[in-house]
């Protein structure tokens, strides 16, 4: 299994074995994008995954709040109300709580591991500006240098407002890939990229260098946007 679908909690057989054998299929992908360090989009996908189980989980506890009881009795240690439940979980409700009680706790322990390895990359990763920070650092441009490859990726960044998880992001697109050598350094590749874009003048210019030849797009990309906004002050 590639991905989860977002509404994989109500489409296709309603059965809590049948649930519980998609999402042991989707857990065992994560790990083993996990193991291979590729940690986008995964891990903003097992967040979302999980707020949407918990909501379900407590609007089906309101609901079942807001349902007639009868009174039994008092407690008279506390001096409480004591009710009986007039309301039993039918079939389907039955399996909702099965599969939410089954799922739960294995996003969150998938998104344990993906931060825990999100911490590690960012452990083995720099970013350093290159040449003068400018004031402003709400936009500019991502040097990706290539572990063993003398190439440069570059992007373009620029900060956003929030994502589906209400967080500030860098919004980012890829410019180009070039070579480096003695000819053409990562602070002749920002002067050139200035010269091309006349809407920066000075723009914000860092260069991204890790220990490890960890992918790209799923892994320093997403990285390197977090260390941008601890550099930006917001995240």
């Amino acid at each position: 299994m590639a991905e989860l679908d977002q509404n994989w909690l109500t489409e296709g057989i309603f059965d809590y074995e049948y649930k519980k054998y998609v999402l042991m299929g989707y857990f065992q992908h994560i790990r083993d994008q996990f193991t291979h360090n590729r940690l986008h989009p995964y891990l903003p996908e097992l967040k979302q995954h999980l707020d949407t189980c918990v909501s379900i989980q407590k609007n089906k506890s309101r609901i079942k709040t807001g349902l007639p009881k009868n009174l039994t009795g008092i407690d008279v240690s506390t001096w409480q109300l004591q009710y009986e439940e007039i309301h039993q979980d039918d079939a389907f409700m039955s399996d909702l709580n099965y599969i939410l009680d089954f799922a739960i706790p294995r996003f969150s322990k998938s998104i344990e591991e993906g931060t825990e390895r999100f911490s590690e990359v960012e452990e083995n990763v720099r970013v350093s500006p290159v040449g003068i920070v400018p004031l402003h650092l709400q936009e500019g441009y991502l040097l990706f240098l290539h572990t063993f490859q003398p190439l440069v990726s570059v992007f373009q960044y620029q900060l956003a407002l929030y994502n589906a998880l209400k967080e500030r992001y860098l919004k980012t697109h890829y410019v180009e890939t070039v070579r480096i050598g003695v000819g053409n350094t990562v602070s002749q590749i920002k002067v050139d990229l200035t010269k091309r874009n006349r809407t920066m003048p000075n723009p914000a210019t860092y260069v991204v260098e890790s220990k490890y030849d960890y992918p790209l797009q799923e892994t320093l990309l997403p990285v390197a946007e977090r260390l941008m906004l601890r550099e930006i002050n917001v995240a």
